[in-house]
C-alpha cells in the first residue's frame, strides 16, 4: 500500500510541476507574440511621426522662390534644439546640394538621390522624402537608427516584464490552484498509506472528490484481493507444515532406533541412517521456520534477545560456531541484547545454518553487527556473478526460482523486522557471509515511523 501511495503523491507533484512548466511556457511564447507585434506597431507611429513632422515643417518653410536669406531665417525658427542628433532634416535642391538643414543634420544630402517616401539612408537614418512645390526641392526629415531602437528597446523592456509578471503570477495563481485541487489526492494518499489491507475491520473512507471514488474503490479492492490471497496462503502453509511435524517426528524416531539397532559390522547402513536422519532433522527445521513465519494473524513480538544463547539453542550437528569477543557470556563485553521476536529470529538462523552445513561448511563465525548479526563461514563460496545475482534476487524479493528456501525464510525474517539480509565474500579468504540486520522498533525510531506490519508479507510490501 506504501508503493500505491507513493505513486499517487508522485502523480500529483508531477500534473503541478507540468502545470506550472505549461504556464511559464505559455507566458514566454505571449510575451514573445506581443513582442513582434508591438515591434510593429513601433515602427509604424516611429514613421507616422516623421510624416507628420515632415508636413509641420514644410508647413512653415517660406515658398521655393524666397531668396535664401529667409530660408536661413526660416530655418533658424524650425531648427530643432541645438545639441540634439537624432532627429533632423534638411532641404535638397534639384543639384543635391543642401540648401538648408537643421542644426545637427548632416551637410550631405542624407539619400544619394532623390526618393519620396520613407527608406533608409547609407548612413543608418530612417528618410522620409516630401517634395516642395514645382522647383525640384525636396524636404528630408530623418531619425537616427539609435532612437529608433532606443524606442524600440524601451517598449520590448517593458513588455517584457509586464508579461514576466503576469507569467509568474499567473503561474503562482495556477499552482496553488493545482495544489488546492491535488489536495484531495494528497489525501487519499495518505489514507492508502495507513491502511492495512490485512485489518478486516478497517476500509479505507470515501473520497472527497467523486472523480477520485474510481481510484479509491480499486485500491480498497486489491487490498482487499490481496489480503484474502494472503490469508489462503498462510493458511496452506500452515496446515501443510502441521501436516508433516508428526510424520517427521515418527521418522525421527523410527531413524533413531534404527542407529541403535544397526550392527556395528553394518558402517555403510549406519551411514546412510544417519545421513537421513539428518535430513530429516533439516526437513523439520524448515517446517517450524514455515509455522513461525506464517502464523495467521500474530504481530511480531520484540523483545531483548541474546543472540549467542539463541544460536547455542539450535541443534546442529557436524558445525562448530565461533562467537566473536562481544559475544561471551561473561564479564563486561557481553554483546547488547538485539530487539527480535525470537521464534522469527531462530527459524532465520537456523535455516543459514542448515544452508552454510549443507554447502560444506564446517565451522561459522558470528560477530555483532550494528541492529543485526554477520555469520561467516568456511565453505566454498559462491562465485561473484552468482553471488550477485543472489543479492539481486533478494534486493528485488524475485524469490522464486532463484533463492533456496532458507535464504528467502531469513530475508523474510529481516524484511518483517524492517531491515535486511546482504550477503558477500567472506573477509577470511574462502567461504560466504551474510549479515542479517533488524530495523530499531518503533518506540526508539525518532521520526515515529510505524513498525512493520505482521507477518513477512506486510514487511515484504515496504520495500
Amino acid at each position: 500500500m506504501s508503493r500505491t501511495a507513493a505513486a499517487v503523491q508522485s502523480i500529483g507533484a508531477r500534473l503541478s510541476s507540468a502545470l506550472l512548466w505549461i504556464a511559464v511556457t505559455w507566458g514566454l511564447l505571449a510575451a514573445l507574440a506581443v513582442w513582434l507585434v508591438v515591434e510593429h506597431e513601433v515602427d509604424e507611429l516611429l514613421d507616422d511621426a516623421l510624416i507628420a513632422s515632415a508636413g509641420l515643417i514644410s508647413g512653415l518653410l517660406p515658398d521655393a522662390a524666397t531668396q535664401d536669406a529667409v530660408l536661413r531665417q526660416a530655418a533658424a525658427t524650425v531648427s530643432l534644439a541645438p545639441g540634439s542628433s537624432r532627429f533632423s532634416w534638411q532641404v535638397v535642391d534639384r543639384g543635391e546640394h543642401v540648401v538648408i538643414r537643421s542644426s545637427r543634420a548632416p551637410t550631405e544630402p542624407l539619400l544619394p538621390r532623390h526618393r519620396e517616401g520613407l527608406s533608409h539612408s547609407p548612413e543608418g537614418w530612417r528618410v522620409y522624402g516630401l517634395a516642395l512645390g514645382r522647383e525640384g526641392r525636396i524636404l528630408y526629415v530623418a531619425q537616427s537608427r539609435e532612437e529608433r531602437l532606443e524606442a524600440l528597446g524601451d517598449v520590448t523592456l517593458g513588455t517584457l516584464v509586464a508579461a514576466l509578471l503576469v507569467g509568474v503570477g499567473g503561474a503562482t495563481a495556477l499552482r496553488r490552484r493545482a495544489r488546492r485541487e491535488l489536495l484531495p489526492l494528497d489525501q487519499l494518499s495518505a489514507q492508502v498509506q495507513h491502511h492495512d489491507p490485512m485489518d478486516s475491520g478497517t476500509a479505507l473512507p470515501p473520497a472527497e472528490r467523486v472523480e477520485l471514488q474510481p481510484i479509491r474503490d480499486a485500491i480498497d479492492e486489491l487490498g482487499r484481493r490481496l489480503a484474502q490471497r494472503i490469508r489462503q496462503e498462510r493458511a496452506v502453509v500452515a496446515h501443510a507444515a502441521h501436516a508433516l511435524r508428526t510424520p517427521l517426528a515418527g521418522m525421527d524416531a523410527q531413524l533413531a532406533v534404527a542407529l541403535r539397532e544397526c550392527p556395528p559390522e553394518a558402517s555403510g547402513t549406519h551411514q546412510r541412517l544417519q545421513r537421513t536422519r539428518e535430513a530429516a532433522a533439516r526437513l523439520a527445521r524448515v517446517v517450524t521456520a514455515l509455522l513461525t513465519l506464517f502464523r495467521s494473524g500474530v504481530d511480531i513480538e520484540r523483545r531483548p534477545v541474546d543472540a549467542a544463547e539463541l544460536l547455542a539453542d539450535i541443534p546442529m550437528p557436524g558445525l562448530r560456531l565461533d562467537f566473536a569477543p562481544a559475544f561471551t557470556t561473561e564479564g563486561p563485553t557481553r554483546a547488547e541484547p538485539l530487539y527480535a521476536d525470537a521464534d522469527l529470529l531462530t527459524a532465520a538462523l537456523a535455516n543459514l545454518l542448515d544452508n552454510a552445513v549443507r554447502h560444506g561448511a564446517r565451522q561459522v563465525s558470528v560477530e555483532s553487527v550494528d541492529a543485526g548479526l554477520r555469520l561467516i563461514d568456511d565453505g566454498p563460496g559462491i562465485e561473484p556473478a552468482r553471488l550477485q545475482a543472489l543479492q539481486q534476487a533478494l534486493d528485488t524479493q524475485a524469490y522464486e526460482g532463484r533463492t533456496g528456501l532458507g535464504l528467502m525464510l531469513a530475508d523474510l525474517v529481516a524484511r518483517a523486522h524492517g531491515g535486511r539480509l546482504s550477503l558477500g565474500p567472506s573477509p577470511y579468504g574462502c567461504g560466504l557471509a551474510v549479515t542479517l540486520t533488524l530495523g530499531e522498533p518503533a518506540d526508539q525510531r525518532d521520526d515515529g515511523a510505524v513498525a512493520a506490519g505482521s507477518g513477512p508479507y506486510s514487511a515484504g510490501t515496504q520495500r
